[in-house]
């Protein structure tokens, strides 16, 4: 949420506006914003609402408009916890609400060191966009005698920073300043004409722009104002430049001109962004390493970036820099003379080229660039080992898609620009690629600029889509000239390939699809083939994965002219593999070494053009559904491992758990997968991996939902062995929100599974089933359901199933109060996972010791049960059993008297059961925070949290079980002999209103943690 007050009082959620009440109200929220984070006394509120008439009932109507805010606030986003209740007053909430004087101050900040350090530009660019966020006078529009003074020291702010904005721009060197800059200071100088310092600027722009007569004529008008108006003369600052001109000083030249020395053939390039480092780098390898190579994907900016070390290189080269520019070259036999002829040497009759060029080299210390040699790979590595043996003092910069594969070679990789990583301005600002969009865009739309979350959002978007590929953020930047910015995002995935520019740049540059296709040609053609076949994936793959997918392609052979396919090739998996490594050395595949194991991947930009290659060899339907195939059996395989604990790993984890760990990294094309299985595909693909999927939905709730809604709605048509499949995944995806549902699910499952034969998902499916039960309430069947599974599971299956199915018996037994017998299978369950190192069932285990230790009356035990469980729960990455222990702890640690932490946690759980839709594990976390409230002195927020919690219970079918009934009802009596019957009844009401979002936001609009009795003990 946003709140924006440099202008007329404005508040956004999510890009919208809201509306607010009408009258005080407004000035309170005005007063809360220009003091974001702190907090803002009644007092203070009072005398900016009504000034020094304020009635006697001012502090309840202050309370009241503080109401009438959160209401409308909340009804925009219910989610919003934007104002938030202090000692003596009321403050916004630091990290949910957003005001524009944060972020105009923050610029500043950022603009002035950047100025400091001598970046011109990014200052000017930073406190521009400080300026823009200004909508008109601040607070306009709000009669209020405080505000009023703030706007009128803001509008101060405002000035000074125009001003250091207009002199930084000045300080950037342009011959002539731009119009636009000219009449800022004409606006200034005319509503201001008393400010010496605009009247400074004015006078040195006009210098600048070749008009010194009307600089003068601005000194005078300023000295007539300074007269008339104050009866003074003009300070020494404004008349010692008014003699400068007058005399033609040469020290008003622009002091931050960078005027870069041009060496040999060396030509000055556009702006870089985000190179810094790789610039510094790149001259120190050039200078200390006599051959470097740049190699980076197509429209990486490998030229651009080679020319700026190059120039910062120059001044440290006695003999300077020579630039070659290859890609005109189309025949090996021709580099050395192209070679020669850029550097201006002849060879001359009978003597051949090689030595003319090494005679004229040998002598000079200097840098050679060879831009743009992977279509003359061999050549250009001839001609550079040649140079080097003999020419002891030169050294070579290449640009490259691929290496030279040269003895001493240094090999430099160029990669994308940091992408904006959130959808703010901040984010923009700061990114490498939001900088050069904005450069561009400006360049081609004069003052455009990013001035709100929206336009910010349009613009990271952007710039992750094409992956921070400099050309790609140039040619799109470009569309801005006939486009909005919104149209330009919207037509992006159609259109990015076809973007051209200027007829001055080489072929290879003028458009995304020109210079990928560039590298595509240099391929053989069963490299294409592969190169095509991995575009089916998404988010990545490894080797082993593409050995799957893309095989089925001769071996590649050394010449391209050699490679044929044939129609009927068997699989080739030593050829992908080659492959693979070839299309990583030529940059069009990204490598991670860093993960293991490795992982690959096509750029966005890339791999669109190699689905367009798949459509063109007409094999796309093939690859997708055996690209769909591969990853459904990767999620069964994951699903069947459970049982597999891995020996000899010195405390290892589960291997189910690392399998599962190297699953999620699969999640995109696990999700391509179900789009193309559920589409054009194989049905039953797309089924069996949505049951393979289950524990996957248990951490994405929402997306989780969506998918087994729908496989659902086409299991009449599944086979019946991938009936229990999807049951049982739709059981385990509704355990969040819909116990009812969840158990109908299950049961189905089990009745499917038995009727097939399948009597390990049959006993899954009870077993959970068993769980499910227990937090309805009904402990009994719970009970009698575990312990069926038990009986069957323990002749048949492996110790480490018989001991899951016990801790299933265990939660059981605790719900009916059995503590004793749930201890012992417990502890038998304890000792079987334990030496198989299953963390994550022991992880449940812990959690149902830490229920027997609360339920005995130890907090302290049950407070470091629950951590343990906590700490095990991580490893599997489990959203939803997190976010469940995580609420179990947060009542522990309050019971052991661990107030503050617990009221941390609790935060944190409630916040995460909003964002994801968890109400199951909201009603635990609601009846925590009615003890809480009650421990903090505040029955009536206790009573309407603890009936909001109840009502929940009807929603989600979560019911206590009997070992609950005692601690609720000793709660329920504890809060109704504190409270009258008439204000125990209207808080009642109030909580047995609201929605589970309303009931989580209540909550988190907690009074300050002034604890006023002890913490509730469990007697």
């Amino acid at each position: 949420m946003e709140i924006r007050v440099l202008g007329p009082l404005e508040v956004l959620a999510e890009g919208r506006p809201v509306a607010l009440p009408a009258g005080r109200a407004r000035i309170v929220l005005a007063v809360l914003a220009l003091h974001a984070g702190r907090t803002v006394s009644v007092d203070r509120l009072i005398e900016a609402a009504w000034g020094e008439d304020s009635p006697a009932t001012a502090r309840a109507q202050v309370q009241a408009l503080v109401s009438a805010l959160r209401r409308a606030l909340a009804a925009a986003d219910p989610r919003s916890q934007a104002i938030e209740t202090r000692n003596g007053g009321y403050a916004l909430h630091a990290d949910g609400v957003r005001t524009d004087l944060v972020s105009f101050t923050g610029r500043i900040r950022q603009g002035r060191a950047a100025a400091a350090a001598g970046r011109h530009g990014e200052a000017a660019g930073l406190l521009r966009a400080a300026l823009a966020l200004w909508r008109g006078p601040a607070f306009d529009g709000l009669t209020s005698r405080l505000l009023e003074a703030e706007a009128a020291q803001y509008e101060e702010i405002r000035l000074a920073v125009l001003e250091e904005c207009i002199g930084v721009e000045l300080d950037l060197g342009l011959p002539t300043p731009h119009v636009d800059l000219m009449a800022e200071l004409r606006a200034i100088t005319v509503a201001h004409p008393l400010r010496e310092s605009a009247q400074r600027l004015r006078m040195i722009a006009l210098h600048r722009a070749g008009r010194p007569a009307e600089a003068l004529t601005a000194f005078h008008e300023a000295r007539r104002a300074l007269a008339d108006e104050l009866g003074v003369e003009p300070g020494p600052a404004l008349r010692a430049l008014y003699q400068q001109i007058l005399t033609e000083d040469p020290g008003l030249a622009p002091e931050g001109a960078d005027r870069p020395r041009q060496a040999g053939s060396l030509a000055s390039r556009c702006t870089l962004f985000g190179r810094e480092r790789d610039i510094t780098g790149l001259v120190g390898l050039v200078l200390e390493r006599r051959m470097v190579t740049l190699v980076g994907p197509p429209g990486v900016g490998k030229t651009q970036l080679a020319l700026a070390g190059a120039a910062k290189a120059a001044g440290r080269l006695p003999d300077g820099v020579y630039v070659v520019e290859l890609d005109a070259v189309t025949s090996p036999e021709l580099v050395q003379s192209a070679v020669a002829g850029a550097l201006g040497i002849p060879a001359g009759p009978g003597r051949p080229v090689m030595d003319a060029l090494c005679g004229a080299l040998a002598p000079r210390h200097a840098l050679l660039v060879l831009d743009n040699c992977e279509h003359l790979l061999d050549a250009c590595a001839e001609l550079a080992d040649l140079l080097l043996t003999r020419c002891p003092r030169l050294h070579v910069l290449a640009t490259s898609r691929e290496p030279l594969a040269l003895p001493d070679e240094v090999i430099r990789p160029v990669g994308p620009l940091d992408v904006p990583p959130e959808d703010t301005v901040e984010a923009v600002l700061r990114s490498p690629a939001g900088q050069m969009f904005l450069d561009r865009a400006a360049a081609r739309r004069p003052g455009f600029a990013v001035t709100d979350a929206a336009q910010a959002g349009l613009v990271a978007r952007i710039c992750r889509a094409v992956e921070g590929l400099p050309l790609a953020v140039e040619l799109v930047a470009a569309q801005l000239r006939t486009y909005a910015l919104a149209e330009v995002a919207a037509r992006l995935p159609q259109q990015l390939r076809s973007l051209s520019r200027r007829r001055a740049t080489p072929d290879r540059h003028r458009s995304l699809e020109a210079a990928i296709a560039w590298s595509h040609r240099l391929l053989s053609p069963g490299e294409q083939r592969v190169f095509a076949r991995l575009s089916a994936f998404s988010g990545g793959f490894t080797l082993a994965a593409a050995q799957a997918v893309a095989a089925d392609v001769p071996a590649v052979a050394a010449d391209a002219s050699a490679a044929t396919v044939q129609p009927h090739t068997p699989p080739n998996a030593a050829a992908v593999d080659t492959t693979v490594r070839d299309l990583v050395d030529r940059s069009l595949l990204q490598a991670s070494p860093e993960d293991e194991p490795t992982r690959y991947r096509l750029l966005e930009p890339i791999r669109e053009f190699a689905r367009e290659q798949l459509a063109l060899h007409d094999e796309g339907p093939a690859i997708r559904s055996r690209h769909a195939a591969y990853f459904r059996e990767m999620a069964e395989h994951v699903q069947l491992s459970d049982d597999a604990p891995e020996d000899g790993r010195d405390g290892a984890e589960h291997r189910s758990i690392r399998l599962r760990r190297g699953l999620r990294r699969e999640l995109p094309n696990l999700r391509a997968g179900l789009d193309w299985s559920f589409g054009p595909g194989d049905l039953d693909d797309g089924l069996r991996l949505v049951g393979a999927m289950s524990w996957i939905w248990v951490g994405l709730p929402g997306e989780g939902l969506q998918w087994v809604e729908r496989a659902l709605t086409r299991l009449d048509s599944a086979p019946p062995t991938v009936r229990p499949q999807v049951l049982y995944a739709a059981g385990l995806i509704h355990l969040s929100t819909d116990l009812t549902r969840a158990a109908s699910l299950l049961e189905q499952a089990a009745r499917s599974a038995e009727a097939c034969g399948d009597a390990p998902r049959q006993l899954e499916a009870l077993a959970q089933l068993s769980v499910v039960r227990c937090m309805q309430g009904d402990a009994e069947e719970s009970a009698r359901t575990a312990e069926f599974v038990l009986t069957i599971v323990q002749p048949l299956a492996t110790e480490s199933a018989t001991a899951r199915a016990r801790v299933a018996v265990a939660i059981a037994r605790c719900g009916l109060g059995d503590l004793s017998l749930a201890a012992h299978h417990l502890e038998l369950a304890e000792g079987v996972l334990a030496a198989h190192e299953d963390r994550e069932a022991l992880a449940t285990v812990r959690w149902a010791q830490a229920e027997l230790a609360y339920y005995r009356g130890d907090p302290h035990s049950a407070a470091a049960l629950s951590a343990a469980a906590l700490r095990d729960t991580a490893v599997g990455h489990d959203l939803f059993a997190t976010v469940c222990r995580r609420a179990q702890h947060a009542r522990n640690l309050h019971a052991a008297g661990d107030l503050a932490t617990s009221a941390r946690l609790l935060r944190t759980v409630l916040r995460a059961c909003l964002e994801k839709g968890l109400w199951m594990p909201a009603v635990d976390a609601l009846i925590t925070a009615a003890r809480q409230e009650a421990d903090r002195g505040h029955p009536a927020r206790a009573v309407t949290l603890l009936s909001a919690a109840n009502s929940l219970r009807t929603t989600t079918g979560r019911h206590p079980a009997p070992v609950e009934h005692p601690v609720l009802r000793a709660l329920a009596r504890r809060l109704q002999k504190r409270l009258a019957a008439g204000e125990h009844s209207e808080a009642e009401k109030h909580g047995s209103a609201m929605t589970a979002e309303q009931a989580i936001c209540h909550a988190l609009e907690a009074s300050p943690p002034v604890w006023t009795s002890p913490p509730h003990r469990l007697s």
